[in-house]
């Protein structure tokens, strides 16, 4: 696990759809930052992997379906940009019962989470993927990977 937190949203949610948006829009940021600079320290392309575990989610950033909540979409806009950029690699859809998170988010056990920080790897099945192509030093305006 490399970050964490738990917050109150700063905008109004009027919907699970608008919070589960702004919680993904938030990790990926935190993780796209994380991994330029990995990629800066060590010179080469690394993948950008996001897992949720809402299927509305997926098929919005994945797929050619809209959200109705006009106040998502730019959003839902910058997310789905971000994944035609393959800034994200992968986009995985987890059943919620395999979700790891769910072991720092909800007040109960979670084996998913054990296992995973027992191992160091997320073992749990991915429902379904999306794969993206992978990222061409003209695309990312990066240079070429190094050894």
């Amino acid at each position: 696990m490399l970050a964490y937190s738990s917050k109150k949203a700063r905008r109004v949610v009027r919907s699970i759809m608008a919070g589960e948006v702004y919680a993904f829009a938030d990790d990926f940021e935190a993780a796209l930052i994380l991994k330029l600079d990995l990629e800066r320290i060590y010179r080469q392309q690394l993948p950008l992997v996001m897992l949720t575990d809402s299927k509305q989610i997926f098929d919005v950033i994945t797929r050619a379906s809209h959200t109705t909540e006009k106040r998502l979409v730019i959003d839902v806009a910058t997310a789905r940009e971000a994944y035609n950029r393959n800034e994200m690699s992968n986009v995985g859809l987890v059943k919620s019962v395999h979700n790891v998170a769910d072991g720092v988010t909800k007040p109960r056990l979670c084996s998913e989470l054990d296992a995973t920080l027992r191992t160091g790897k997320d073992v749990n099945p991915v429902e379904q993927w999306i794969i993206g192509m992978p990222p061409t030093p003209a695309r990312s305006g990066g240079e070429e990977p190094g050894v």
